[in-house]
């Protein structure tokens, strides 16, 4: 996000942020920017994470690897339960909707990196290094 939050008026992340511990080497953050994705994007991408019984499935869900995310926390990588939303057609064409993931902050950081390293590939008959 460009420095505001995304739910400022409903913004709750002072109080949960006492509830649950702080990331203590925020130098471990990298700084891989997000895409700004608009309300009805955010919303739609939401409902892909899985919900679990007895929590509300409108603020706490889990991303596909089972990390906690909780809805109020899009774009906010200080917090344990920020969450980024992943594109995983990096390299594969135009998806749609379908490529677009919820994903706990760091984890969509593993994913870009592994997303965008390049690969050893065949080019003709010698092998060549290609960037996805």
């Amino acid at each position: 996000m460009s420095g505001e939050s995304f739910f400022d008026p409903l913004d709750f992340s002072d109080e949960l942020e006492t509830l649950t511990p702080r990331i203590l080497d925020r130098r471990a953050v990298s700084e891989w920017p997000s895409a700004d994705y608009d309300r009805a994007i955010v919303q739609s991408v939401w409902r892909f994470a899985d919900t679990v019984a007895g929590n509300d499935p409108d603020l706490w869900r889990k991303d596909e690897f089972g990390a906690w995310i909780n809805r109020l926390n899009y774009g906010k990588r200080q917090s344990e339960f920020g969450w980024e939303i992943c594109d995983v057609s990096l390299g594969r064409g135009n998806m749609g909707l379908m490529a677009l993931r919820p994903m706990q902050w760091q984890n969509y950081l593993d994913q870009v990196a592994a997303m965008t390293q390049s690969r050893i590939t065949a080019d003709g008959l010698r092998n060549t290094r290609k960037l996805l």
